[in-house]
């Protein structure tokens, strides 16, 4: 009863179940780290110190996605680049027409929300990005647009650079997810479901997961291939 109760305790607040190895874990962590310095250090070259670390703590977080779950879909190229620079120019904008508050950038961060939505590159990070560029400190606010291009988009690049060559260094990841030529080119046997299926039932619950369809499909055929395999030594088990 007790041991019941607490694993519905731990599903309710979202306790995940990671049932990654150690040396991934640290994978996850020491990449991100070695990112993390080199965004630092190109702020630093255009922006004041608060300001650049600010930079970087907005794009702090994007690291995590990236190297942590390399995977996601909201960790792909186009979510993680246009997610930051969509927010930034909203936020850049708020800031110039309203001004520095927090109630302005609260409107940046819910429009850059929607925005990323319909072109289909929501990233998280991006609202730290939007709430940045308005109540940042005076060196970002006096760049205006060209904060787009320096420091930021060089940042955004050469975190895109990284991420692709530190991932790609070991075999079980690939980034971007497309590289995954176990997820792309994956048969399913006629009588499952298709993939149409999976995109059909995301629509239906009308609710954004960070994982494709594609990703799931592949997860749906390793589970499927694992229980055969399980079966088969069940059955072979069994006595004569």
């Amino acid at each position: 009863m007790f041991i019941s109760f607490c694993r519905n305790t731990a599903r309710f607040i979202g306790i995940e179940t990671n049932k990654t190895s150690h040396f991934e874990r640290f994978i996850s962590g020491t990449t991100a780290c070695i990112t993390l310095v080199s965004v630092f250090y190109f702020s630093n070259l255009f922006l004041s110190l608060p300001d650049s670390l600010l930079v970087v703590s907005s794009i702090g977080a994007s690291a995590v996605l990236l190297f942590a779950v390399p995977h996601g879909a909201l960790s792909q190229p186009w979510p993680f680049m246009v997610g930051h620079l969509i927010s930034a120019f909203i936020g850049i904008s708020f800031y110039q027409q309203f001004g520095a508050s927090f109630v302005t950038g609260a409107m940046a961060v819910g429009v850059s929300i929607i925005v990323m939505h319909y072109l289909g590159c929501l990233h998280p990070p991006g609202g730290s990005t939007a709430l940045s560029c308005v109540i940042g400190g005076s060196s970002i606010h006096a760049m205006g647009y060209e904060f787009l291009l320096y420091p930021l988009l060089i940042n955004l690049l050469a975190m895109l650079v990284l991420a692709f060559v530190l991932n790609n260094c070991f075999y079980w990841r690939r980034y971007p997810l497309f590289l995954n030529t176990s997820v792309r080119n994956k048969t399913n046997e006629q009588h499952q479901f298709e993939i149409g299926d999976l995109y059909h039932v995301l629509e239906e619950d009308d609710v954004f997961v960070d994982v494709s369809a594609e990703e799931l499909m592949h997860i749906y055929n390793a589970a499927r291939d694992n229980a055969k395999k399980r079966h088969k030594r069940l059955v072979s088990q069994l006595p004569k």
